[in-house]
Order: structure tokens, then sequence, then C-alpha cells
């Protein structure tokens, strides 16, 4: 091999550990692979710069903006409000309804914003069930990804294995040609999810349903001993707090001095800050009985910001899809100006948070336990930031509103279902049409589109150019058709499907259909078959990132809510990934002959 292709082999390598790693930011290391592949002459300026004037970048972002319009009309809100309303408590139907609506929803919207949308929905019915969310949260992650398999516009996935066919010269896959597979993949995953993945999924029901607190949580706070309050003086064995309230110190801040692992022997004083940890009531509880203050409402409270008790309500929320693995603090993000809210207590899944409660940084799928005004609920509602896991349902009637961005969809799959125009280009139609008739703000248009995302695809995009010019893509595939030609065709079809998948579990679904599609133009050359039933697959298994929480940003959102663990993922999403698997190697020989 060439240096150029051992240096492509170095940065394919690099990225994979990065990934796993998650040291830096899946868009931060795509830019330094692409700068490595650049500054080293393994590509020109032109073709390192490609990837932001692709075709299928450009969509994916009409996408998000085209998401965001219906979002922003009430749809999909309509649609979740219904299931609430009419749902009924079998879990089993609750289940099918969910999957079938997110599976149809990210058909058309991203799958992100479309479980988003139905997580407040989810917990609610599953309150109503008298069952722990945590029974319909999972089903909702994996429909959003076996829905996203129906259509060009589903998923990212889908879109950069028909851009690699236009590249390679081929054919690329139109609107509704992933329909099939799609389509039957999604009424197996379906049934699987309502029989044998039912009992897979877990129930750790906690004690208190009603309050929407599935299971004992530990959240941290911080607490401050106010002048005259009885504690002061005593030890914290004397105080007994562990016993009475189920509440553990984690410790003590004094006049900036902070004492980390507090003994039981450590008296407590007028002013001390103490950083406690317990359920959500617990340390409320805890609050009103020794008249204790929450230290961020004594803060505010000689400026007049107080939340007073008659007009407060405590809130669970979660930190959406926005908050990157380096977020912003509590205080960066000034949550009290923008709000009018107090965060009380931050939890996330198996870390026991440390830091001050202003400094600790959110991430995605962290849950906070707020406090504010109940006027200021519809604000925190609306946000993008936060996923409100409301204690009664919201209703959301329908409006002759919502009709105008449903016709600009429909304008949008229809152009480009026909061949009028290619999807890039009746995707930027879709999104000023949505600009033009007032459905999305002007100046909401950047905060819809996920940079982050789009960085990411644009910077390794040129990453499978590199795999192609240096020849090493050809000699990976002309390896794998060598060792596999004995086994036949659809062993190389679920060797692509399996290899892509184990990908998926540890980066984007982007990075890794990006990663995998040369390789999969090569062997099909290779092997003497058809390249569309190859990038089928490695489209199909791009979107099965069932067996971690971090493969998809959808596992990401539910993992605390619903109180998951890591091994959760594995037990009910390999069986699924191996149904997928299966079902591909029959529908798609047949709708993509070899």
């Amino acid at each position: 091999m060439t240096p150029e292709a051992w240096i492509v082999i170095g940065c394919v390598i690099g990225a994979l550990v990065l990934f796993a790693s998650e040291r830096l930011p899946p868009e931060a290391v795509g830019v330094l692979v692409l700068l490595i592949l650049a500054l080293t002459g393994v590509i020109d300026a032109p073709a390192a710069l490609s990837g932001f004037a692709s075709p299928a970048v450009i969509t994916v972002a009409a996408m998000f903006i085209l998401s965001a319009g219906l979002v922003e009309a009430g749809a999909p809100a309509a649609l979740a409000s219904a299931i609430v309303r009419y749902g009924g408590t079998r879990i089993v139907v609750l289940t099918a309804l969910l999957v079938l609506v997110v599976g149809g929803m990210s058909a058309f919207i991203n799958n992100i914003a479309a479980t988003v949308i139905l997580m407040p929905a989810a917990v609610t019915l599953a309150r109503a069930a008298d069952a722990s969310s945590s029974r319909l949260l999972m089903p909702l992650a994996f429909g959003s990804m076996l829905g996203g398999l129906m259509t060009q516009i589903g998923t990212p996935p889908n879109l950069l294995v028909s851009d690699a066919l236009a590249a390679a010269g081929e054919r690329p896959f139109g609107m509704f040609d992933f329909a099939p597979t799609g389509i039957a993949i999604l009424i197996v995953g379906l049934l699987y999810l309502v029989t044998v993945g039912r009992r897979l999924v877990p129930d750790r029901q906690g004690p208190d349903v009603a309050q929407g607190i599935p299971q004992a949580r530990d959240y941290m706070a911080e607490v401050r001993v106010p002048a005259g309050a009885t504690m002061v003086g005593k030890t914290l064995r004397e105080l007994r707090w562990r016993p009475r309230f189920d509440i553990s110190v984690m410790e003590i801040v004094r006049d900036r001095h902070r004492l980390r692992f507090p003994t039981a022997e450590e008296t407590l004083f007028v002013g001390d800050v103490v950083l406690v940890e317990g359920e959500p009531d617990d340390v409320l509880r805890l609050t009103q009985v020794e008249g204790l203050d929450f230290a961020s409402e004594r803060d505010f409270a000689s400026g007049g910001l107080r939340v007073e008790d008659e007009q407060a309500t405590v809130l669970e929320l979660v930190a959406g899809p926005g908050f990157s693995s380096r977020g912003l603090s509590i205080a960066a993000m000034r949550f009290r100006n923008r709000f009018g809210g107090l965060v009380l207590g931050i939890w996330r899944q198996g870390t026991h948070l440390r830091t001050r409660l202003r400094d600790q940084r959110i991430e995605t799928g962290d849950v906070l336990m707020v406090r504010m005004p109940s006027a200021r609920v519809p604000d925190l509602e609306e946000s993008t930031d936060f996923i409100v896991l409301s204690q009664r349902a919201r209703v959301v009637v329908p409006r002759p509103r919502m009709l105008v961005p449903l016709a600009i969809l429909v304008l949008v799959v229809g152009l480009a279902a026909a061949n009028v125009a290619h999807i890039a280009v009746t995707g930027i139609l879709g999104a000023v049409l949505m600009v033009v008739t007032r459905v999305l703000p002007y100046d909401r248009i950047y905060a819809a589109v996920e940079w982050r995302t789009i960085v990411l695809i644009a910077a390794l995009l040129p990453l499978g150019t590199a795999m192609q010019t240096t020849g090493l893509a050809e000699n990976l595939a002309q390896a794998v058709a060598g060792a596999s030609q004995p086994l036949g065709p659809i062993a190389v079809l679920a060797g692509i499907f399996i290899f892509t998948s184990l990908l998926t579990q540890l980066m984007s679904n982007a990075a890794a259909v990006v990663l995998v599609a040369p390789i999969g133009l090569g062997i099909a050359a290779s092997f003497g078959i058809a390249p569309h039933p190859v990038l089928m697959m490695v489209a199909i298994a791009g979107s099965t990132a069932f067996m971690t929480p971090i493969g998809h940003q959808s596992n990401v959102l539910i993992y605390n809510t619903g109180a998951f663990r890591f091994a959760d993922f594995i037990k009910a999403g390999a069986p699924l990934t191996l149904i997928v698997l299966i079902v591909s190697l029959i529908v798609v020989p047949i709708v993509w002959p070899l």
C-alpha cells in the first residue's frame, strides 16, 4: 500500500478510538481527520472542503428546518396529545401506538425531534397504566430509529448512501425506494417490541409512580443553614438525616472552604451550604421539616427574585439534544433569567455529582429538578433546550394553521419523488416556504439546524473520498471478497451489516455510513454484485444503534429518564438487531436483486 493509504488507515483507527472514548466532540474528531488528510496532501483543498457543498449535507440541513417548522406549528404535539387522551391504559396497546406514531413521524421529520416530542406523552401514558416509564421509553427510542428507514429523508444514513451511489455514477435511491424494506422492518420490529421485547425491557418500578418518579433517584442539591435554625451547633450524627429523610451529606461549604466527605461528627453552623443527595421528595421534605433554604433561593432573595411557594411548582426536566457532552454550566446558561426558575438538583445515571450545583455542566439526557412560577411553565415547554415531564397531560388541539407545514412537506416529498428536482433543491424550497409563510420565524432558522451533525458529516465525507483515491477501499473490498467467496453474496451482505451495526453502536450513524459506504461499493464491484443491495444494507445497519445508550441521541435522551443501565440496551437491543438483520437478508435481495 502507498504511504497515503497508511495515513488514511491511521485516520480511521484514530477516529474510531476518539469516537469511542468521547474525549472530543464527534464533530471535532471529523474536523481533525479532515485537517490531517489535507495537510498531508492525501486530498487537495477542493476535495477536503467538498463535503460542505455535498447535496446530502444540504438536504440534512433542510430537513432540520422542515422538522422545526412542523414542530413550531404544533402538528406533532397535537398527535402526541391525541395519544395521551385516547390511548387507554393497556401497556401492549400503548407500546404499539407509540412505535407506530413515532415511526411514522420519523419517516418524514428528524427522528430525534420525534422522540423529544413524544417523551412526555410516554411518561404520562406509563403513569396512567400504572407502569414505570421505562416500559414505554425504550420502545419509543427504538421505534424512532426503525421509522427512519422508510424514506430517503428519514435519517442521514439514507441520504448518505444515496449520495455515495450518485458519486459512483450509479442511480441514487429515490424518495420511497427505502419503503419496502423499511416497512417490513418496522412491522417485524413492532411485533418484537410488543411480545418478546416487552419482557426484555426493564421494569424498575419505584414507590411513587403518581409523582412521575419511576425509581429511587439521587439528586444533588444545595441547602443553606439559616440563622435561628434548630440544627445550628448540632453534629450530623445528632441530626440523623440519613435515617430520618434518606438523605446523604456529600459536602459542606463554609466561608468559601469546601469540606469534602464530612464525618458524622461534623457540626453545622449558620451560613453553611450543604450538598445533599436524595430523592426529590425527600430533599423537599428535609428543607420543610428542618427549616432549610435552597442555596439558590437564598442567594436571590435579597434581590426580590424569590419564587413564592403559593405560585411555584416543582418539575422534572430532561436536557435536550442541544446540550453536548461538554455543555454549559447552570450559571452560564442563565436558567433563572430565561425562565424565572431555580435549578434545585441534578441527577445523572450512575454518577454522583460533587461539584457546586451552579458550576455543574449540563449534558444531554441529564434530569433536572427545578422550582419555578407556574405561570412560566408554558415558556419552558416551548423551549427547545428542555423536555418537560409534566405532571398532567398538555392538550394540544389541531388548528388549520398546522396544515401549512404539512402541505409544504407533501410538496417537498412529492417533487422529489416525481424526480422534478433533486431532494436537496426541494428541501431548500421547503425551508424557504416555511419562512415565507411565517410558520418558522426567520430568527429560528439557524437554531433549528443541528450544526454539529452538519459539520460531522461534511468533515468526514472527504475521508470516504480518500479511501477510494488511495485504493484503500478497493484493497479492503478485494480482501473481504476473497475471504467471502466460498460463502456467497448473502454472507457478504450479512458481514457488511454486522460491521456497520457494530460501528454505529460507538459513533454517529452518519460517521459509520461514511466509513463503510466506499468499502461497500468496492465489495460490490469485486464480488460482481449490484451496488444497491449492498448500500441498502449499509443504510439499514447504520440505523440499528439499539445496543448502547450512546449509539443514537434517542437512546441518550431516554437513558436517565427511564433509569436504564448500559446492559439493558444490550439485553433488549441485541435480539432486535438480529431480527433486523434476518428481515433485511430476506427482503433486500428480493427488492434489489443481486
